[in-house]
């Protein structure tokens, strides 16, 4: 008669054969294990990239991470456009150039549609001075900017954005 049904005890000795196949293979297999101190290989080929020193069990103790190894995200596409003397953000320092006229505005970049731009207010004068109280606006791509203290005049120009894998 045919076995339609498995006992408890065969399914234990059938589950005890299968996990002890891996112990019974032919010693041929065996040359292919990996031998001990061998850089692992991926289907790639290539190795992977080290651990850094400061992740290594026997340096956790005295090495502190720096703040490349801490960083990710926006900030580490930074620090690495730096390193390439890049600059992603380009907000540092301010515009500077001719008085910003109807027939000659300033140019403002964005790769948006508005920006907020400062005006320090007596610019027609040549007084530019820090302590001035900068006079704040949207500046938008539809129509320029006069700026209601100085007069100086500012248009939005649109530009393309920059892609960054971080």
């Amino acid at each position: 008669a045919p076995l339609t049904c498995i006992t408890m005890a065969g399914r234990a000795v059938l589950r005890t054969a299968l996990t002890a196949l891996p112990a019974l293979r032919p010693a041929s297999r065996a040359a292919l294990r990996p031998v001990a101190g061998a850089a692992p290989r991926f289907m790639s080929g290539r190795t992977p990239n080290p651990e850094p020193v400061w992740k290594q069990d026997a340096n956790l103790d005295k090495i502190i991470p720096g703040n490349m190894d801490q960083a990710t995200g926006i900030e580490r596409a930074e620090m690495l456009a730096e390193m390439e003397g890049k600059k992603i953000f380009d907000g540092e320092e301010g515009i500077t150039g001719p008085f910003g006229t109807d027939a000659n505005p300033v140019m403002v970049e964005s790769i948006y549609e508005e920006r907020i731009v400062g005006c320090p207010g007596d610019c027609d004068k040549g007084n530019t001075a820090i302590n001035n109280e900068m006079r704040w606006f949207l500046v938008t791509s539809a129509q320029p900017y006069k700026c209601a203290s100085c007069g100086q005049v500012f248009a939005l120009k649109k530009v393309k954005g920059h892609e960054y894998n971080f």
